[in-house]
């Protein structure tokens, strides 16, 4: 049933012009309905010869019935030669996707999820199919001001999900959708795009992604709100040439984002934007130095890598400037049977002719570690006392096991085994060359 806006006086018609007028800089889903119908009668008071005349209301082909009374009359439809100028509503289609989102990612995520929301700007129920697709590789893009270089695809397809109950989370609410079903006029529907990042991105790879929503007829169609050409579940198309006495239809959105997306023009009943997957990866190296401590001719001075000699190995692992932090978990060394460890530690100093196990102990573990700020560690050999291992180094049957979640040492300091940005960590541990 269409709704009938009445008014009864010029007055009212100045009004209601004003309040469309000012409904363009407002609310739009306040917007008057497509189907409505417009009716406004206007009224004359006159005098001849200082004699006040009965009132006339007016009428679309004109009226010269008096109204009954000279002032303060009521006009009505069909009484007295009055009749309504009246309108129906055309309907306005307009639909705006908005994204604009730079969701941080880590290589090898899954599920992971950029949030779009689609609004239906014009003034009547719409449906809208939805298409997600990959943005073109190797192409500039502006997702909402923020230029965004896509290098890759996400290697899943992508699924589109209603965002309802706590946004921004898939939760028993959502549902895999391909269309927006009655979509009311100035109505928001939230939307979530998911995909997965493949495992071998790197630190500051991007992908940009795209959402497209079309206008559909809804199903059943809304014969109020319809035109004379509407199908129902068919895009919404304009209507050509005069307006008619029915319900007409104009494309007012907006032409959808740059580069790379479908062909999405103004005025097409498509509206479409860009959201980005910004990978953000540990830049992580594992550098393993041997250091000549001693032997058992020369001791400590101009030492040689002869069978008795000590060396010290040092396993450092830095995570560059820009990344994310990587949060370590263990370090392996099989040792080859030419080596054998060494649980004392020896720094070499006072290690004498020599060079014997015990001589110039550091750590009773026989690893020692320390970390630090930079990507240049401040580790140097032989070590200090105050790096010596408490706890979670061993050494077994010739394997060096080193679990970053437990182990302790004065001047090792990461937090929950995460090593940040811009840091390093290194251990250390000796061994005899056999």
């Amino acid at each position: 049933m269409r709704n009938i806006i009445k008014a009864s006086s010029a007055t009212k018609l100045a009004t209601l012009l004003i309040g469309a007028a000012m409904l363009g800089l407002g609310s739009q889903g306040a917007w008057a309905q497509a189907g409505d119908v417009i009716s406004n009668l206007a009224k004359i008071s006159y005098s001849v010869g200082a004699i006040a005349q009965q009132e006339i209301c007016s009428s679309p082909t004109g009226n010269g019935t008096g109204n009954g009374g000279t002032t303060g009359t009521t006009c009505t439809d069909g009484v007295n030669g009055a009749g309504n100028s009246s309108f129906v509503v055309d309907n306005r289609v307009d639909v705006l996707v908005a994204g604009g989102v730079v969701t941080p990612a880590t290589p090898g995520q899954t599920g992971v999820l950029t949030p779009f929301t689609v609004t239906n700007n014009g003034n009547s129920t719409l449906d809208f199919s939805l298409v997600a697709a990959n943005a073109a590789t190797a192409l500039a893009y502006d997702v909402n001001g923020t230029a965004v270089n896509d290098n890759f695809n996400p290697v899943a397809a992508l699924t589109i999900y209603s965002d309802g109950g706590v946004l921004g989370i898939i939760d028993g609410t959502d549902a895999i959708i391909t269309s927006i079903a009655n979509l009311a006029a100035g109505a928001t529907q939230n939307i979530l795009v998911q995909t997965d990042i493949p495992a071998g991105q790197v630190n500051g790879d991007a992908a940009v992604v795209s959402l497209q929503a079309t206008a559909v007829w809804p199903t059943p169609l809304i014969p109020a709100e319809s035109s004379a050409a509407a199908v129902a579940g068919a895009n919404v198309a304009a209507t050509g040439g005069a307006d008619t006495a029915g319900v007409d239809v104009v494309l007012a959105d907006a032409a959808g984002g740059t580069t790379g997306l479908p062909a999405d023009l103004a005025s097409d009943g498509v509206h479409s934007n860009y959201g980005a997957f910004d990978v953000s990866a540990a830049i992580l190296s594992v550098q393993k130095v041997a250091t000549l401590l001693c032997d058992p001719f020369n001791g400590a001075t101009n030492p040689k890598n002869i069978p008795g000699a000590a060396i010290q190995y040092a396993i450092t692992i830095t995570n560059a400037a820009g990344g994310a932090a990587a949060t370590l978990s263990q370090v392996t060394d099989t040792l080859v049977a030419a080596l054998a460890f060494n649980t004392d530690l020896i720094s070499g100093v006072g290690a004498g002719a020599n060079c014997v196990t015990g001589t110039g102990s550091l750590s009773a573990s026989g690893f020692g570690a320390v970390s630090g700020a930079g990507v240049t560690t401040s580790y140097a050999a032989p070590g200090l006392a105050g790096e010596a291992v408490t706890a979670g180094a061993t050494h077994a049957a010739g394997l060096v096991t080193i679990n970053f979640a437990t182990l302790a040492s004065p001047a090792y300091s990461l937090v929950g085994a995460s090593l940040p940005a811009n840091s390093f960590v290194t251990v250390y541990f000796n061994a005899f060359v056999q």
